[in-house]
């Protein structure tokens, strides 16, 4: 892989690595689509569609779907900002990805109560007598949480660095990395999150695996949610990690930040 990404070697020349992220970029794009498309098929269709605190059991169905849609694939999009728009003007893909991220934790927040709100309002099937059920007793719930307070404080330190109030340009330059270098953590730990959500999942509700021992539709969709998401985060870990796509500051923006470094440096 390193042979592909490096600069220094040849094997690869500009016109076919612009191909090759092309490439990739349309197929990420296809493989969240999809992942976002199964996923609403699988909670709307064969779990009966979606409702609100009024029918518990179907609130939780925006759970997978939100995180789906929030932590999965606005947040590799979030990451594919400066990427995609390398040669635009820094403030544009900073706005776009200060958005997206603020978009990731709305959704993220909502999944979180949805799913709270299935445990805590859960009812006794036939009688209707309140029956709450334990939060945070499985696997899937530790490393999930974990990821979304994570994400939540790496969002809170972002927008302090980078957007207001706005740190020393020296100190947004030495945490910048340790920004990148946690954004595409946290993003493959989502990966892992959703792979034991589903695994969760269908060990409680797929009778047809479970107690029939036969494939079903339900079973089929969920398992190809799964690989949808494993195929989409690998697709964006390639492009994002690979450092011939990354942004290249412009000439204006070089020439400020050196302003900025020399009149700091003097007001010291």
């Amino acid at each position: 892989m390193a042979l592909l990404f490096d600069p220094g070697h040849l094997i690869l020349n500009e016109r076919q690595s612009e191909k090759l992220f092309n490439s990739i970029l349309i197929a990420s794009q296809v493989l969240g689509a999809l992942s976002i498309l199964l996923v609403a098929v699988w909670m709307g269709g064969y779990e009966d569609g979606f409702a609100w605190s009024s029918d518990p059991e179907k609130e939780f169905h925006y759970h997978p779907t939100f995180m789906v849609m929030g932590m999965v694939f606005l947040f590799g999009e979030s990451l594919l900002v400066y990427r995609v728009f390398r040669h635009e003007r820094k403030k544009f893909s900073k706005t776009l990805h200060l958005i997206l991220h603020t978009l990731v934790l709305l959704l993220a927040f909502t999944a979180l109560k949805a799913v709270f709100d299935n445990h805590n309002l859960h009812v006794k099937p036939g009688t209707g007598e309140p029956d709450p059920l334990p939060n945070m007793m499985s696997l899937h719930s530790w490393i999930g949480m974990t990821t979304v307070v994570i994400f939540t404080a790496q969002y809170a330190g972002g927008f302090i660095t980078f957007f207001f109030p706005g740190l020393s340009m020296p100190t947004r330059t030495m945490f910048l990395p340790f920004h990148q270098v946690a954004g595409l953590s946290i993003f493959m730990l989502v990966s892992v999150s959703v792979a034991l959500g589903i695994s969760e999942r269908a060990a409680w509700k797929h009778t047809c695996w479970t107690q029939k021992r036969e494939w079903c539709g339900q079973h089929l969709v969920s398992n190809l949610v799964g690989v949808s998401i494993f195929l989409y985060s690998a697709c964006i870990v390639v492009l994002v990690a690979n450092p011939r796509w990354k942004r290249v500051p412009l000439p204006e923006e070089q020439s400020l930040q050196q302003l900025n470094t020399y009149t700091q440096s003097n007001v010291e």
